[in-house]
This record gives C-alpha cells, structure tokens and sequence, in this order.
C-alpha cells in the first residue's frame, strides 16, 4: 500500500513509510529467543557409578527370584501383576494370558519388591517371610546377614530429600518418623533435588544404604496432598494395630500408597488453569480495528501515549508492522478479581534498562498500514485495552471484531501443527542472529535487576490470609509456615540450577530479611 504526501502532485509521488525508531534491546519478558555464537567451554563432568554388587549380595537377589517366581506362586503372580500394573496389563487370548509392561521396566522393578516383601498370599504369609523359613537355613553367613538386613529395612517409605551430593549421596528424612536416612546411592544423586519427596525403599546390603526397585518423585507442591493420605491411613492403622510400628504400616499399606502417589502423577498431567496476574482465565484475545485516517497519525499518538512502549517492527505473524507493548502505566488499568484456590499465574513484565522501573505488560499492539491489532490474554485485559484505545486515538480507528481461543484451543492447535513432518521447516524457520556482548551485559544486569525486585515484592505479597511474609515471620507459627514456603522456593531454585537456568528469586535476600 502506498500513502501520498498531502500537497504533492501525483507525478512527484513518494512513498512514505513509518519512520523507524530505534529499537530498544531490552528484555520483555517474551518474545524470540536469541543464541550466542560465542563458543562455549566444553564440560564433561566426570560422573561416579553406583559400586558393584557383591557376589552375595546377586545370589541372594537371584535365588529370592527364583523362589518367588516358581510355579508355586503362578496364580499370585498374576493376580498381584493386575492389580499392582493395572487390568490392561493382562490380555487374554483363548486360554493364554499375555502380560505386557508397555516397556516400562522401572514399574515392573517397583512390582519385584512390592510382590516379594510386601504382598500377602491366601495363606496369609509374604514370599520373603516363606524363603527365609525354607531357604534362610541353606545360605551363607554372608547372605544370611543381608537377608535379615532387607527383612527388616526393605519398605516402602515417604521420604523428603534434605540434601543431595551429586555423586556421592543424599540425606533424606521419613515424613511419619522424622527419622534420618544417609545414604549412598549414587543414582539418585545425580537426579534428585532437595526438598522433593521420594516414595521409595530404602535397604541397608552389606553396611550400605541404597535404594531398591523403583520409586516416584514428588514436587513439594505435591507433598501436602501424599501426606494428607500417609497420616490418614497410619492413624487408622494405629487403631486398627496399636502394638504395631511405623515399618508395619509402611509393609502393610505400601500398595496404597502407591496408588496415591500414581494419582498424584495422573493428576499432574492434567492442563492447570492459567490466570493473568488480576486473576482472570488466560484467553488469547485480539480486538481487530480498521485505521480511519492516516496511520502516520495513529503512529504519533501511539508514541505520545505513555501507556505504549514501541519495541519495533514485528518479524513473525505482522511482517512489516510495527509492535508496541501495552504496560501497566499511565491510565492504563485492568480490574481484579478474587483470590484464587488453584491454578498458574502468569505474569511478564518490561523495563527501559538497568536501573529504570519495570512495568506488568497487558499486552501487544501491532499497527500497519491498514489496521490495528491489540492482542492480550483475557478478555478483561481485552475489554480495558479497547477502552484506552478509544480514548488515544479516537476516530482514528473503526472496531472490527474480536476473535477469542481457550488457552488448552491454542495448545492443543499448537500441539497438532508440531505433529506435522513439514511444520518445522515451513513455520519455524528464522535466522537467528547473534547479539553483541553489550546487549547480552545489559540484559544479564537487567535480570538481576528484575530478579531482587520480584524478590523483595514478594517479601512484601498478602497471603490468602492476609498476611504478608514479613508479618508472618514476627510469630513462631508464621515462621514454621515460611520454612515450609522456603522449602518450595529452594526447590525451585535447585531446579533452576540444575537445568542452567537462573533461579527465579534471591533467596539469601529472603532469608536475611526475615532472619531466617
């Protein structure tokens, strides 16, 4: 489309663009992902094995195996397989039965133990409880110590992870006893995050403690709700036992709380609502207007208006147009809503550079020759955005129509195009070019930045309650309440870490002021 200059003659006829700023290299929170080509140091850390097992120690592990898995124990088998794996992990044909595992040989590991030391045959007995009466007497000394070792060790426990020490071990706690656990297992090390909560047995073979079979990782997010039912059924097991002890419990509900945790795990998998920061349902919302008049115009008074922040031209679904940031500035305002129970925040904001203020952003606004777009993620942010743009640019612009898609729409349309061979290559391919070192310095400075203000605002972020954490730390019971949150952002920060990302808050900053 071509504009003419206004006292021109049309044989002198210029073509007249939307002069282009200067655009500010500054982080938005959103947006491209920029690389480095700066060649990076090779790492390769050198990682420790878990130690050999011991010939007793395999022949022990081989002739349990053998013992449990005759054709004595067939029908148990089978039955403890369905119940532990599932109905469809048995299908018959005629008069055959077919187990399958779906290739997941860490759950079948988990089913060994399960099956061996905790499952309860008709007659009342354990397999393992029945080898050591048959087979006890035949082994060696040395098998005979590790026997009575598993006997009285291999269960089934909630644990939560104090401390992890890649490649040499982990220090874990029992939820329900309090009871300290220093271990020496090596896998785990490499994978585990303090604070996560670890459903799994820990063993004592031959003075060593490890774990066995398999076992479920939890998020501390998740440890309120697998704790909750851990403290429900050892209450009624006490009742039901009262000479019982906590390694009873955990032998004879192991199975169920397996379950719990694996509906923790499904329930994980499920799509979260997301709400914006006001606490309103993510929506992808766009206002579509048409331009009335000259969009040089429109391009003046958006640059007036303190509410619109110019970052450029848009490169990927508006070539050609110019973007703007719509930020919580100025008269720009948005309504809140209640307090939510569950659900994701999500939030981004906007800075000028090191040591300017930063701004929520609301949303994008792109302008081209012939129309104006103003996108945002909830029809509230959509109903407010409209509403300034009346008030900034008038006439100027004539509303079209608005377009809405759900937030799981947009995923699962996303998520059918990435199934596409040709997707790829047809709507993902960019050239990325290499920023140079003063922007990378500039944004490096203007994430730390970014990362001590969400700290301190946080500091100073109600609760449901009311209160806020440095309230909270001024009494005994609000100062347990915070070690727990503490617990959650250090988990998070430890994830961070390990990804090599940064870690979304200062923690020190935190623990300072409120003297934890």
């Amino acid at each position: 489309m071509m504009f003419y200059r206004k006292g021109q003659r049309e044989s002198s006829v210029k073509v007249k663009t939307m002069s282009r700023k200067k655009k500010r290299q500054v982080s938005k929170g959103s947006g491209k992902r920029y690389t480095s080509n700066k060649p990076k140091p090779p790492t390769a850390p050198v990682r420790r094995t878990p130690p050999p097992a011991s010939y007793d120690e395999k022949a022990l592990r081989n002739r349990i195996s053998q013992f449990a898995l005759s054709e004595r124990f067939g029908e148990h088998f089978e039955k403890a397989f369905e119940q532990y794996m599932g109905p469809e992990s048995i299908q018959r044909q005629g008069d055959k039965k077919i187990l399958f595992l779906d290739e997941d040989e860490t759950a079948f590991l988990g089913f060994q133990e399960w099956f061996y030391f905790d499952y309860v045959l008709g007659s009342g007995d354990r397999i393992i409880d029945l080898f050591k009466k048959e087979v006890g007497p035949q082994l060696s000394a040395p098998q005979g110590l590790i026997l009575d070792d598993w006997l009285a060790t291999n269960r089934l426990r909630l644990l939560e992870t104090q401390s992890v020490e890649p490649g040499i071990g982990e220090t874990m706690q029992d939820l329900l006893s309090g009871e300290i656990l220093n271990l020496n297992d090596i896998s785990f090390s490499y994978f585990g995050i303090r604070w996560s909560i670890f459903l799994a047995r820990p063993i004592l073979t031959e003075g060593r403690w490890h774990f066995t079979g398999s076992g479920i990782v939890l998020t501390p997010f998740e440890k309120p709700h697998i704790l909750e039912v851990a403290n429900e059924l050892w209450a009624a097991y006490q009742q039901r036992h009262p000479r019982a002890n906590l390694l009873d419990f955990y032998r004879d509900h192991s199975f169920d709380l397996y379950r719990a945790a694996q509906e923790i795990l499904i329930e994980r998998q499920k799509p979260q609502a997301l709400f914006t920061e006001e606490r309103h349902p993510v929506v992808f919302a766009r206002a579509e207007f048409t331009l009335s008049g000259n969009p040089l115009e429109v391009e003046r008074a958006l640059d007036e208006a303190e509410e619109f922040e110019f970052v450029g031209e848009n490169e990927d679904e508006f070539p050609d147009c110019l973007q703007y940031l719509w930020l919580l500035r100025g008269r720009s305002s948005v309504p809140k809503a209640q307090a939510l129970d569950k659900g994701l925040i999500h939030s981004g904001s906007w800075t000028a550079g090191p040591g300017e203020p930063d701004f929520t952003t609301l949303g994008d606004l792109f302008l081209c020759w012939e129309n104006l777009t103003l996108s945002c993620l909830s029809r509230e942010r959509l109903q407010a955005g409209k509403q300034l743009l009346r008030k900034i640019l008038g006439r100027r612009i004539r509303h079209r129509q608005d377009r809405f898609e759900g937030y799981q729409e947009r995923i699962e349309r996303e998520a059918w195009y990435a199934d596409d061979e040709d997707y790829d290559e047809r709507y993902t391919a960019t050239s990325m070019e290499p920023l140079d070192e003063d922007w990378e310095k500039e944004s490096a400075i203007i994430g730390e930045e970014l990362r001590e203000r969400y700290t301190r605002r946080w500091l100073d972020t109600q609760n449901k309650q009311g209160l806020t954490p440095r309230q909270m730390a001024q009494t005994p019971e609000g100062r347990a309440k915070l070690r727990e949150e503490m617990k959650l952002l250090e988990f998070l920060e430890d994830r961070a870490l390990k990804s090599g990302k940064k870690p979304p808050m200062h923690l020190d900053i935190i623990r300072e002021e409120l003297g934890l």
